[in-house]
């Protein structure tokens, strides 16, 4: 079952997310501040008005990095109405939006017209991020043999290893951060014009 506007009205707004975050207030707070959209993304935004259902958490670097960008797209374009629903507290929201039926991926938007429809949701990030993400991965293994176990699955690296991982995707993502916001920004755009619904 859809959202209801109901239990939209019940999400947080932007600012009482932020209120309630325990960890990464900076660098999400940073991140809104450095989002900037060209006047067609606002005028297509303007063009249609929709109300946007976020689920996230604050320990989540998808959520750190992707979140920010609608926040401030809704900022910007009052024909945005945007809420947001802490995943942990909302599973009942969260399991009628899972990434490919079975992951709790989050960011989760969920995307409404100004007629109550739902024209789709978003999970995690643009597959074009996972898939430069896992080119990456595979460029730092092969460039740092001395890391035991780099080639392993993240959960089995040793400590070590893993935190060096960390450290480079990190690095790599907020490197890109402005290439990778335009993919999102484009993937909503999509998604509210009907070409790349979420199949249910």
């Amino acid at each position: 079952m859809p959202i209801s506007r109901e239990r939209f009205a019940q999400g947080l707004t932007p600012e009482q997310f932020i209120e309630r975050m325990e960890v990464n207030k900076e660098r999400f707070v940073d991140n809104i501040r450095s989002n900037t959209f060209s006047f067609d993304d606002r005028q297509f935004f303007n063009n249609h008005p929709v109300s946007i259902a976020a689920l996230g958490e604050d320990w989540c670097t998808d959520v750190i990095h992707f979140l920010p960008v609608v926040i401030k797209l809704a900022e910007e374009v009052p024909a945005i109405e945007l809420r947001i629903f802490e995943r942990d507290e909302n599973l009942d929201l969260m399991d009628q939006y899972l990434k490919e039926g079975k992951y709790q991926s989050i960011p989760a938007i969920i995307v409404m017209d100004k007629d109550w429809n739902e024209l789709g949701y978003y999970n995690e990030r643009p597959e074009e991020v996972t898939r430069l993400m896992g080119v990456e991965t595979q460029r730092f293994a092969k460039d740092n043999p001395q890391l035991e176990g780099a080639n392993r699955s993240y959960d089995n690296m040793p400590e070590e290893t893993r935190l060096a991982v960390r450290a480079n995707s990190s690095n790599f993502r907020w490197n890109n951060m402005e290439e990778w916001n335009r993919y999102f920004i484009e993937d909503l755009k999509a998604l509210v014009a009907g070409g790349v619904a979420t199949a249910r």
